[in-house]
């Protein structure tokens, strides 16, 4: 072969190499481009909108599913599969359903769909609280639904909008019965493909959503349960989103050019419960005791490191109804023994502390413990998995209690639940308090559409719950997340979901 037919073939040769290599390349980009991965601190315990309590379950449920109102990011209300509605009175309001929106069965969103997932919602224990004031559904046609409420209910439209009223396809549960969680239908941009519990859960893309095509063909997300662990995933990029970040790891990704911390105030709440069916517990001096031995400046300054705000009332600030003027328990040591031995225990006590297995949770535990040694009570802390823990906490005659509470903001999601002694247990009332003056004042909320009475109300339920302390709030956590900084669009909502509706890839 002469020299130059040799050269030629040469640069032939290395020309095929390097498209074969720019094409492996571009399409290992490309598969970049179309997955996207997120890590969660805990597994989701259900994929049915109706049977969710917890803020895991629901950033799942979130993609599946879409709900007759929608919240932005600052909690306000906006049309979503309803594109208006209308008050007829103080019990009726109508709702205009969007034509053409397709369930990922292929089948489409009628009324009698958003029928049957309200009185599924109204009759559902893990929703009662939310639609139990509905008393009929009615079907004015294939695309008008008309809600009456036994009462006035001032929350129905913030509801509404809670991830609880995620429609359903009616054909679906029916065809699916009680493994309909394993076969979740709805209209989101995304629908389930794999579940390995403990593991992952992907979901792929759903084409004929109403929201438009999505941007990725796949989102999982990963069960990462420890702190540390997200970060490095973050870091390497087996993630590109990571909920729960440690307050440790702030600093690295605000110095970490390529990653972004987005935290936001929230109406969440962190709080510890005395269980009113235990004798222990039902003794309010001990209660105080307690409260006046804990100092909850320390977890915003230690744990937090400033990404909270210290309790002092069981409605977070971050609430419209929020009141400030309520009984205060800043710590006082002296005052905290004096009240444990009026309530009868002069050589001090041991008690259990229960939490769940979060790292700053966990923090916070041994704080509390080192706090209340010093007034004579030991505390052995217990920790659990976060399913066994929420199936665990539902239960009555238990120990103290480590838990939160996450809302819309609005009293009735924060206080309904937690205080009504109709939602006893798994529905959120689990130190299983009962004061029918609370009851009383938080039905007259519930059934008031003027938000000034609203406002007026909630402040002095939070008088009396404070004062009776079957929960002692203990910091309102600011919530954050870290994500590649080429990843755009995103929504982050105070309330602690994500909207990934137009999410997209920067490419750089």
């Amino acid at each position: 072969m002469n020299k130059k037919l040799f050269t030629l073939v040469f640069v032939v040769l290395i020309g095929i190499a390097s498209y074969f290599k720019f094409s492996a390349d571009d399409v290992k980009a490309q598969e970049i481009k179309n997955k996207i991965t997120i890590a969660m601190k805990a597994d989701p315990k259900t994929l049915d909108p109706q049977k969710s309590i917890d803020t895991i379950s629901n950033k799942s449920i979130t993609l599946i599913y879409d709900t007759l109102l929608d919240l932005d990011e600052n909690l306000n209300l906006k049309p979503c599969l309803a594109e208006r509605w209308e008050r007829l009175d103080e019990y009726n309001t109508v709702f205009y359903l969007k034509k053409g929106v397709k369930f990922h069965n292929g089948e489409e969103l009628k009324a009698e769909d958003v029928k049957f997932t309200l009185e599924r919602a109204a009759v559902s224990p893990q929703t009662l609280y939310l639609f139990n004031p509905i008393e009929k559904v009615t079907v004015l046609d294939d695309y008008t639904v008309k809600i009456t409420t036994k009462t006035p209910f001032g929350a129905l439209l913030n509801n509404l909008a809670t991830v609880q009223s995620g429609i359903v396809s009616k054909k679906a549960v029916l065809e699916y019965g009680d493994d309909y969680t394993n076969h979740p239908v709805g209209t989101g941009q995304y629908k389930l493909k794999e579940w390995i519990p403990g593991s992952k859960i992907t979901f792929e893309k759903f084409d004929d959503s109403f929201l438009g095509k999505p941007n990725f063909n796949e989102v999982t997300y990963l069960t990462i349960p420890e702190v540390s662990n997200r970060m490095i995933s973050l870091e390497t990029g087996e993630v590109d989103i990571a909920f729960d970040i440690g307050i440790m790891d702030k600093i690295a990704i605000e110095n970490n050019k390529n990653l972004e911390l987005i935290e936001v105030e929230s109406p969440a709440l962190l709080y510890l419960g005395f269980d009113q069916t235990n004798p222990k517990y039902q003794n309010k001096k001990l209660r105080e005791a307690i409260a006046y031995a804990i100092d909850n400046q320390t977890f915003v300054d230690v744990v937090f490191k400033g990404s909270a705000v210290a309790g002092d009332s069981p409605l977070p600030k971050a609430s419209p109804a929020y009141n400030s003027e309520v009984k205060r328990y800043d710590q006082n040591i002296e005052k905290a023994k004096q009240l444990l031995v009026e309530a009868g225990y002069p050589n001090g006590l041991d008690i259990e502390l229960w939490c769940m297995d979060d790292g700053p949770r966990v923090d916070m535990c041994v704080i509390i413990q080192d706090q209340l040694k010093k007034i004579g009570i030991n505390v052995e802390i217990k920790v659990f998995e976060f399913g066994s823990y929420v199936s665990k906490t539902a239960l009555p005659n238990k120990e103290l209690y480590f838990l939160s509470w996450n809302s819309s903001g609005d009293g009735d999601v924060a206080l309904y639940p937690l205080f009504h002694s109709s939602q006893h247990g798994s529905s959120g009332n689990r130190s299983f308090y009962t004061n029918k003056k609370v009851d009383e004042l938080l039905d007259k909320a519930r059934t008031s559409v003027d938000e000034t009475e609203r406002t007026i109300l909630y402040k002095e339920v939070q008088d009396i719950l404070q004062e009776d302390l079957a929960i002692y709030s203990l910091v309102y956590p600011k919530i954050n997340l870290a994500k590649n900084k080429n990843l755009k669009g995103l929504i982050f909502k105070k309330n602690g979901d994500i909207d990934i509706t137009n999410l997209y890839q920067e490419v750089r």
